[in-house]
């Protein structure tokens, strides 16, 4: 399901315009990726969670130079 698909099937159950529900999508995503940034966990009872994950450091490789590359650690 698409964005579009998901603001358009909201708008429908909710019975609300396009605009209200692209707003109330927009301000659940904005609340969860502050959360998760600050508690490192997002839940939505009875749908899901939102957790950060800690990704080590590793070796990879850049193609075009065929040389080892680092990638740092990253918080996702």
């Amino acid at each position: 399901m698409t964005q579009t698909q998901l603001v358009q099937a909201l708008a429908e159950k909710c019975e609300v315009t396009k605009k209200v529900s692209q707003g109330l999508l927009a301000a659940l995503s904005s609340t969860a990726i502050s959360e998760v940034k600050k508690n490192g966990i997002f839940v939505l009872p009875g749908i899901g969670r939102l957790v950060r994950v800690d990704r080590k450091a590793r070796m990879g490789r850049n193609l075009p130079l065929a040389k080892p590359s680092r990638s740092p650690p990253r918080k996702w």
